[in-house]
C-alpha cells in the first residue's frame, strides 16, 4: 500500500534536475574537451567578462560614444560654439563701452528730444544745446564737426598716424557688429556716377564694383598722361600701360559702354561709372587715398605709394596756400576717381567732366547730377543734418537717382535709448558724433521741408543692434 503511494508536486515548485555528465558517451566527452580548449585560447575568454548590468562602462567605450555623438551632431555643435563666441564678444563690447563711460569725467547730455530739431535749420548749432541755460550747455556739449575728437592734428605725421589708428580700431567692432556687411550692401546698390559724402577713411571703397569704371577709362590703355594724383602733376611712371593696351583697350571700352544685353552701363546696381568722395578732413582723406589706391584695379601703377605734397586743410581764407575751401586730393582715370576736400554743409562738388568713351560717341560726358549719393554715419556727425540732406537732394538725379544712407541713432526699445543717452558724451569724445539722435524722425521731417524728397525704403537691420542701425533709401521727385 505504501509502495504504491505517489506524491505529486506542482510544476512551479519542482526543483531543477541535476545536470548529467555523459561519462559513458565518448563522442560527447571529446567534443566538450575540444570546445573548452578553443574557449581558453580565444582572446575574449582570457579577460574576465562581467555582466553589463552589474559594472559601469569603461573609459574607452565612453570616448567612443562621445566621438560618435560628435560625428552625428558636428555642424550644430560648431554653429552653437560660433554663436556663443559672437554673442560673448558683442556683450564684451557693450560692457567695455559702459566702463569707459564710468571713467569719463565729462557730463552726460540730456535725453534726446526730437522737438528740439524742429527749429534747428534756423541756426548753426547742435540741437542738444537748445536748453534754458543755453550758454552753459554749449560749453559742456560741443557741436559735432564731422571729425573724430581723438584726431591729433598737431603735426602732419601725427595726424596721419592717429587717423590710421582710428581706422584700424574700427575693424574688429564693425566685423562683429555686422556693420561691414551693411557697408557691402550699401556699395552694391550704388550705380552710375556715385558721390560718397563723408567718405572719411574710405571704409566703403573696397566694396564698390570698379570693373566698368576702369574699362571705360581711356587712361587705362593710353601710353601718355596716365595718372594725375593732384594739382595736375603727372607721375613719371604714368607713361606705362597697366591693364589694357592699344586696340584691345578700345574693344573692351566699346563693350563696356554698350553693355552685355544692350542696356547702358551704369543703369544697373553695381555698375559704377565714376566715383567722387568728399570729406571735411584732409587727414582722413589721406587714409582714404591709400585705400583707393589699393581698391581700384591698376591705380597702384599710377599713384605714388605716399603723397609728396602735404595734405591740404580747410580754412577760413587765412592766406595759406594749403588753407583752402576746396581741394582735390585724388584725380585719376580721366577724372573717374576723385577724392575732394570740402565741407559738405557748404555745398557738394559737381560731377566730373569725362572724355568720350568710344569713337562713336564723340560728345563729352558731363552729367549734371549724380545717379547715387552714399553716406555712412554722417547725419549724426554734422551740426545741421537737414542742410546736409538738402545739399544731397540738390545733387541727385530726379526720379531715377537714389540717396542711400547708413546711419545709427535711437533704437526701437526704451532701455536701449536710455543707454544711448547715458553714454552719448563718451561716444562723442571718441567718434565725434551724437549716436542718440532720432535719425528716422529727422529724415521724415526733412521730407516735409525739402521739395520732392521722399523715403523709398527704411530698414532697421541687424537684430543685435536693437533697432539702432538704419538703412535708408531716398529719392527726389521731379
Amino acid at each position: 500500500m505504501a509502495s504504491r503511494l505517489r506524491i505529486v508536486i506542482p510544476h512551479h515548485l519542482q526543483l531543477p534536475r541535476p545536470l548529467r555528465c555523459p561519462h559513458n558517451n565518448w563522442h560527447t566527452t571529446r567534443n566538450f574537451t575540444q570546445s573548452a580548449k578553443k574557449f581558453q585560447a580565444s582572446p575574449r575568454a582570457s579577460s574576465p567578462r562581467t555582466s553589463s548590468s552589474s559594472s559601469p562602462p569603461s573609459s574607452s567605450s565612453k570616448a567612443e560614444s562621445i566621438d560618435v555623438l560628435f560625428q552625428q551632431r558636428k555642424w550644430p555643435l560648431v554653429g552653437a560654439g560660433c554663436a556663443a563666441l559672437v554673442l560673448g564678444l558683442y556683450l564684451s563690447l557693450l560692457l567695455s563701452s559702459s566702463l569707459k563711460r564710468k571713467q569719463s569725467p565729462s557730463p552726460s547730455p540730456p535725453a534726446y528730444d526730437p522737438s528740439l530739431d524742429s527749429h534747428h535749420h534756423h541756426h548753426q548749432q547742435d540741437p542738444y544745446s537748445n536748453h534754458p541755460n543755453q550758454e552753459q550747455d554749449e560749453q559742456q556739449l560741443p557741436v559735432p564737426t564731422g571729425l573724430p575728437a581723438t584726431l591729433d592734428t598737431s603735426t602732419p605725421e601725427s595726424a596721419h598716424l592717429t587717423a590710421t589708428s582710428f581706422d584700424k580700431g574700427l575693424n574688429l567692432e564693425e566685423a562683429f557688429m555686422g556693420i561691414s556687411s551693411l557697408r557691402k550692401e550699401l556699395a552694391r546698390r550704388a550705380r552710375g556716377h556715385v558721390l560718397e559724402v563723408a567718405v572719411g577713411t574710405g571704409r566703403n571703397l573696397r566694396y564698390y564694383g570698379w570693373d566698368d569704371l576702369v574699362a571705360l577709362s581711356k587712361t587705362s590703355s593710353s601710353k601718355v598722361g596716365a595718372g594725375v594724383d593732384v594739382e595736375g602733376k603727372t607721375l613719371w611712371w604714368g607713361s606705362f600701360s597697366f591693364l589694357w593696351a592699344g586696340e584691345n583697350g578700345k574693344e573692351k571700352r566699346g563693350k563696356a559702354a554698350e553693355g552685355g544685353d544692350g542696356a547702358a552701363v551704369g543703369s544697373r546696381e553695381g555698375e559704377v561709372l565714376s566715383f567722387t568722395g568728399v570729406d571735411v578732413s584732409g587727414d582722413m582723406l589721406g587714409v582714404a587715398r591709400d585705400r583707393v589706391r589699393e581698391a581700384v584695379p591698376g591705380l597702384k601703377k599710377l599713384m605714388r605709394r605716399r603723397r609728396l605734397e602735404p595734405m591740404p586743410t580747410l580754412g577760413k581764407g587765412g592766406g595759406d596756400k594749403h588753407d583752402e575751401e576746396e581741394a582735390v586730393v585724388v584725380d585719376a582715370l580721366d577724372g573717374r576717381v576723385r577724392l575732394v576736400l570740402r565741407d559738405a554743409l557748404k555745398g557738394l562738388p559737381q560731377p566730373p567732366i569725362l572724355p568720350p568713351t568710344t569713337a562713336t560717341n564723340p560728345t563729352t560726358d558731363a552729367p549734371e547730377k549724380y545717379d547715387t549719393i552714399v553716406q555712412t554715419f554722417g547725419l549724426c556727425s554734422v551740426a545741421d543734418p537737414r542742410k546736409l540732406l538738402a545739399n544731397m537732394a540738390a545733387k541727385v538725379q530726379p526720379d531715377t537717382g537714389r540717396i542711400i544712407l547708413l546711419e545709427h541713432g535711437r533704437g526701437s526699445y526704451d532701455f536701449v535709448n536710455k543707454r544711448l543717452d547715458n553714454n552719448a558724451m563718451c561716444h562723442f569724445q571718441k567718434y565725434g558724433c551724437w549716436w542718440n539722435r532720432d535719425i528716422e524722425q529727422l529724415v521724415r521731417d526733412a521730407t516735409q521741408e525739402i521739395p520732392g524728397l521722399e523715403v523709398v525704403n527704411l530698414e532697421r537691420p541687424l537684430l543685435l543692434q536693437w533697432g539702432t542701425m538704419l538703412l535708408i533709401e531716398l529719392r527726389v521727385k521731379s
